[in-house]
Parts: structure tokens; sequence; C-alpha cells
């Protein structure tokens, strides 16, 4: 009996590809049988594609990256296969905000800050969704341009992003950020408010890519199909007469093959749609340019080796689209 590859995603709207190309058949139409996995949290994600309980996911640059240099304790043949989606990302923070927009950059964000953290009363924790993540990434520069010291002037802690708005709720977290439909869910309830997000830090960044693992990452028939019904996913997710289908399959149960996903935020993210920080997906080998500036910040932050650099670069860019094998490290 055939295994079924086994794919992770967790909880969020730019899963949709994945979740379409099983619920579609175009991946069984390009000869792959297929099981999606929701994963709880990105380390469990992590986890899977490092000690073989999946054979790809979807997941952020930065904590690929990590897992393929063997960070979670395991050496981990990982392969990029093609990017899902761009953006999406939300700063939000409990309270009230105390101007009427978004925080700019310099002594207006400062200010800003400031005035909302007397109102916290203490250092402000603030949350993201992994250490190794895009999200960390998006805040820091965010914090850095209004002045702030990720250091000193916050305590960072890590969540789950579908944990983030009952945690805001029962004030055991300040703000965090977070990827789609959570910031928009969050700004709806009315449990937070937005000051900035990839629209406003880095429009347009790479935010998740599809990888494959062990075994998969090594058969070029695989993962040029799994790449092939991805792409098809990815324009059927974009187009605006299937945009409905993508939304009931979001936001259906996970009994029934779903991810659960609050209707109305859902809707506000996908392509098109009304939220401020909302999605794009775009499938694509990996540039330098959409990675340079991850591996840059990556390093400044001290978790990579000057000769790890490189390495990751070329790896990065090796992925099935751009025609070449993987690149072991």
């Amino acid at each position: 009996m055939k295994t079924p590859i086994r794919i992770g995603v967790l909880q969020l709207a730019d899963s949709a590809p994945v979740i379409m190309a099983h619920q579609q058949g175009l991946f069984a139409r390009h000869g792959l049988e297929t099981e999606i996995v929701v994963s709880p949290s990105w380390a469990n994600i992590a986890d899977g594609l490092t000690w073989k309980k999946l054979d790809a996911a979807v997941i952020f640059c930065p904590l690929a990256m990590m897992t393929a240099l063997g960070r979670r304790g395991h050496d981990a043949f990982l392969r990029p296969l093609t990017t899902i989606s761009r953006g999406g990302n939300t700063i939000m923070l409990r309270g009230v905000n105390p101007v009427e927009t978004i925080w700019h950059a310099g002594s207006q964000g400062r200010h800003a800050f400031d005035v909302w953290r007397g109102s916290i009363g203490r250092r402000p924790r603030i949350a993201v969704v992994h250490i190794y993540s895009t999200h960390l990434l998006i805040l820091r520069r965010f914090l850095k341009m209004i002045d702030v010291d990720m250091e000193n002037d916050i305590e960072l802690v890590v969540m789950p992003p579908v944990d983030m708005i009952q945690a805001l709720s029962e004030k055991k977290i300040d703000g965090g950020c977070v990827g789609p439909p959570w910031g928009a869910e969050a700004e709806r309830l009315g449990v937070a408010f937005r000051v900035g997000g990839s629209s406003s830090v880095f429009p347009d960044h790479v935010e998740k890519i599809m990888v494959t693992s062990g075994k998969l990452s090594r058969s070029e028939e695989q993962t040029e199909a799994m790449t092939l019904a991805l792409q098809e996913a990815i324009t059927f997710c974009q187009t605006p007469q299937y945009r409905q289908d993508v939304i009931d399959a979001l936001v259906a149960p996970l009994s029934e093959g779903g991810l659960a996903l609050p209707a109305e935020a859902t809707r506000a993210v996908l392509p098109e749609g009304s939220a401020k920080e909302a999605i794009n997906f775009m499938s694509g080998a990996l540039q330098e340019h959409d990675i340079e500036w991850i591996i840059n910040d990556m390093a400044s932050l001290g978790w990579l080796e000057n000769s790890e650099r490189q390495t990751l670069m070329r790896w990065s860019v090796s992925s099935v689209m751009a025609s070449a094998p993987p690149v072991p490290l």
C-alpha cells in the first residue's frame, strides 16, 4: 500500500494553496497521494521535518534555514520548492492606540510607544510565533524604526498564532506579530489595534515557502509534481471566482479537512481583501533579493556563523523551480 506524503500546515490563511491542492485533487492529478497534517505550533512543524514525521511543510524561511542547518538537534535534508505567500503579518497591541494611525518611524512612533507603555504600567510582553520567524525579524525592524530596543524595552515571548487572541483577551500578552487571519481577527474583536506590519516594514516580503524533507527531497519526479500542483493551487487561490471556495475550505472544521479559521477575518486577509495586511499567494523560485535581507538580519542577531551565510544563500536559491539539484548542508 502506498504511503501518503504527509504535509504539515498551521491554522493560517497562507496554508490555503496546500489545502486547495489536496481538496481539489491537484496533488492527485499529478500522481501524488497526500495527507494534510495540521500542527499545533511551528516547533512541531520543524521537529516533524527533522525527525521524519512530515515529508513536506509550509514554513517561513528563517525556521526552514535553521532547521536545515541542524538547529533542531539533528541534520535535516530540506529542499525549498516554491514560494507560497508574501506579506500578511500584523503587529498588534492591546489597549488604546495613542494616535489615530499606524505608528510611523522616528519620534512619532517612539512617543506613541511611550504613551502606550505607560498605560500598560510595565515592560510590555510581545509575542512572536517562533524565535526563528519572519515575524520576529519584522517586529525587530519595526521597533528599530520607532527607536525602541527589542532587547531592553520589551519582553519577548513565543506563542502559537492560534493562541494569541485569547492571550490578548486575558492580558497574558500585550501584543504580538502574527500571521493572517489572526491579526485581522484581533482587530475585529476589539482586543488589539494594528500599529504596523508587513506592509509598513517590508512590503511584499516572502512569507511562507514549501519545503520537502528526507526521501521526498531526493525524488526529482515527486518534487516536480508537487511544485506543479502548488502552482495550479496558487493560481486557484488568486482567482476571484474561486474566492468563496477558498474561504469555505479554510473555515471548515478540522474534522472536515478545514482549518477552522474565523470567516470574516479570513475573507478580509485573502488576496484583494479589505485587511491592511492582506496576503498574496505567489509561486516561484526563491531569489537572492527574497532571502538576502533575512540572512543578513539573522546574522546580525548572532544566529549564524559567517561561513553559514553563503551556504544558506546557495541552499535557498536551489529550488526545483530553478532547475537545480538540492544543495546538501
